[in-house]
């Protein structure tokens, strides 16, 4: 059905008018690049929300590690007669530790001290270490005697990870049996 319309000279004329609706080209690409651009959105977040559910991971991996490692230094002997060579005091083997700069006195290496990394591996060792530690950690520890009280070892654990950006410090005592 066509319609009319009056033109100015007061003749009528067919009229050309639009009744289908849709989208214009512009309207759809326009759409297309907000689309794309959530879409982008969406894909950083899940980026980022699986590098960060890999480092949680790392950190509960290296807290396992050194809970595990504690509790077995909890069950080794130390008694009047015996210590158990994983449980000698940091002064009696100091040989073995890298040397640090106490810089709060307390006969302990923590984290920010400077130390001399004699071997290269951008982690300090203490007197102890782990000569099996799973692939891509290192774990060392430190025994002081008689601390805080007589008859007690103080054991301070240090666990560095795949990065080591990050050392995991954890710290018992064990009193003579």
């Amino acid at each position: 059905m066509e319609r009319y319309r009056k033109h100015r000279r007061h003749r009528w004329q067919p009229c050309v008018c639009v009744t289908e609706k849709g989208f214009t080209l512009v309207e759809v690409l326009i759409a297309m690049v907000v689309l794309s651009i959530g879409f982008f959105g969406a894909a950083s977040m899940h980026i980022s929300a699986i590098d960060a559910n890999t480092s949680a991971n790392r950190m509960t991996e290296a807290a396992h590690l050194a809970q595990s490692r504690l509790e077995a230094l909890m069950a080794l002997e130390y008694t009047q007669d015996f210590t158990d060579p994983d449980l000698i005091g940091d002064d009696e083997i100091s040989e073995d530790a890298e040397p640090f700069n106490d810089v709060n006195s307390n006969g302990l290496w923590d984290f920010g001290e400077s130390y001399v990394d004699s071997n290269h591996n951008s982690v300090w060792d203490a007197a102890h270490v782990d000569s099996s530690p799973p692939p891509g950690y290192v774990i060392t520890w430190s025994v002081i005697d008689n601390r805080p009280v007589p008859f007690a070892k103080y054991i301070r654990m240090h666990v560095t990870g795949h990065t080591k950006q990050r050392t995991f410090l954890f710290t018992c005592i064990k009193s003579r049996g």
